[in-house]
């Protein structure tokens, strides 16, 4: 993702169980502590010019929509989509991230 910026954000959205925080994103987050948010209209409360990378924790049933809707709220923030039928899944891919200490599953 190139150089480091100044936020990093755990985009976890309403329609997902309290599951894939605890669950699945608690090792990742011990790693990396990202700051959680739920709501999108939270992450345009980031000023405008700030630099914003976004690791979005979605379904396959709506992962599209709601990449299209977060990239038109927040075109400069890069987004780092992690896209999974299971809570499960997900977990295997963060807590391979956090061992490896890959915040976004490349060496930084």
């Amino acid at each position: 993702m190139g150089r480091r910026a100044a936020y990093h954000v755990l985009y976890l959205p309403p329609e997902l169980s309290a599951e894939w925080l605890f669950t699945a994103a608690r090792r990742y987050w011990l790693a990396f502590r990202p700051i959680v948010l739920s709501a999108p209209e939270l992450l345009t409360l980031f000023a405008a010019r700030a630099e914003l990378d976004i690791t979005v924790l979605a379904r396959r049933d709506f992962a599209a929509a709601l990449l299209a809707d977060l990239r038109s709220r927040l075109p400069r923030a890069r987004l780092d989509p992690l896209v999974y039928d299971t809570y499960h899944e997900l977990q295997m891919t963060l807590d391979g991230r956090a061992a490896l200490r890959q915040r976004f599953g490349v060496p930084e």
